[in-house]
């Protein structure tokens, strides 16, 4: 019985060499198979492309030793024929023309995948996680207090920080609050007329929503903030490297709370104190949207965001992150609105005070914490 081929072992271009993985032929597998077996094995991390989108470069990097060649691996930016001796394999050669006979612990061949063909891994991961917190969240209106469960901290260190956000969120704790331990007076909470919607889409209202929104949220009273409308910029909620997750996410939403001067500056996104998700109906599945909102809002801002997902009637349901979980409230609209108010108010007392130099209060009720401070 002739010995056992060695797997050719392959690697996505700008990946570290952990993320190797091994490919198994026989000696009629041509290079064009190579990449059917590739675009299989990687599936979950590639997106809209097909094999023969994919560009195979042979190289011959040792991994049992210190080289130029594998210290470079990792690197996106690194030329692949200059820096890791890359040659392009053609599609009609068989592997065994171009590795007669390949070792253990040797990257043979580094994969090229076009621009927009990779899908971020961290955020999958992070969807995946999401979808399991909203099948497990009950029906909001009819659940009136869950108990607290204490929530074991988590390690500071940068190896551990994507590890703890996937296993992080235990639970969803759904409160219920009286309106004195919101931090609110009856003398607070006023009527408030609904919106009335009409026969088009929700972001297509914005000429109405976002009027009634600068009436009852009383914005002309707050001299720091201002209501912003980013349904315009379909890349508003777009996070990139550099904060505690690379996630990387294109999306936007229909209203934000954030700081006046964030707006001339052309920067509300660092600034959003407040999301609003506007749904004419909200059914069970928009928490789930609403949780991703708050997530991505949350690690654009320079502050701990509270999210509002509502109908602009009846239906107003808050999430915010605090003691390592996702929480969730729900009022009806006269205390939603008074909630928000005061939340207004305090951020608008805290931004006056920095003007002064003066320190700043606390977060107002609920209290919430930064998504990064997780980790």
């Amino acid at each position: 019985m002739p010995p056992k081929k060695i797997p050719l072992f392959c690697l996505v271009h700008g990946n570290p060499e952990t993320s190797a993985f091994g490919i198994k032929y026989d000696k009629n597998t041509t290079v064009d198979e190579l990449k059917d077996a590739i675009l299989i094995k990687k599936k979950n991390a590639f997106a809209n492309i097909d094999s023969p989108d994919l560009t195979l470069y042979q190289v011959n990097i040792d991994l049992t030793t210190q080289n130029a060649q594998r210290t470079a691996l990792g690197n996106p930016n690194v030329n692949i024929v200059n820096d890791l001796g890359g040659q392009v394999l053609s599609p009609v050669d068989t592997i065994e023309e171009n590795f007669p006979a390949p070792t253990n612990k040797h990257i043979y061949v580094i994969v090229m995948v076009p621009v927009g063909g990779i899908k971020n891994e961290i955020l999958v991961r992070l969807e995946n996680k999401l979808d399991g917190i909203y099948k497990k969240l009950k029906d909001i209106k009819n659940v009136q207090q869950q108990s607290e469960q204490q929530i074991p901290s988590v390690s500071a260190s940068n190896r551990d920080k994507i590890q703890e956000f996937h296993h992080g969120f235990d639970n969803i704790e759904v409160i219920n609050l009286a309106i004195k331990h919101l931090g609110l007076d009856t003398n607070d909470i006023v009527n408030v007329d609904a919106f009335g919607w009409d026969e088009r889409d929700e972001r297509a209202q914005n000429d109405r929503y976002i009027p009634y929104l600068n009436q009852i949220l009383r914005i002309g009273t707050y001299r720091t903030l201002a209501i912003f409308d980013p349904t315009s910029i379909a890349d508003f909620l777009t996070t990139d490297a550099g904060i505690p997750l690379p996630l990387r996410q294109a999306s936007t939403t229909d209203v934000v709370v954030v700081d006046r001067f964030s707006v001339v500056a052309m920067f509300p996104e660092c600034h959003i104190r407040i999301v609003f998700e506007l749904k004419k109906n909200v059914e069970n599945k928009d928490r789930y949207q609403a949780l991703k909102k708050l997530t991505t809002a949350d690690l654009k801002s320079n502050y701990a965001v509270l999210a509002v997902l509502t109908d602009l009637n009846d239906t107003w349901v808050f999430f915010w992150f605090e003691q390592k979980k996702v929480k969730t409230l729900a009022l009806q609209r006269n205390a939603a609105v008074a909630l928000i108010n005061n939340n207004m108010k305090l951020a608008n007392q805290e931004n006056i005070a920095k003007e002064n130099n003066q320190s700043g209060r606390e977060a107002p009720l609920p209290k919430r914490q930064k998504l990064k401070r997780f980790f």
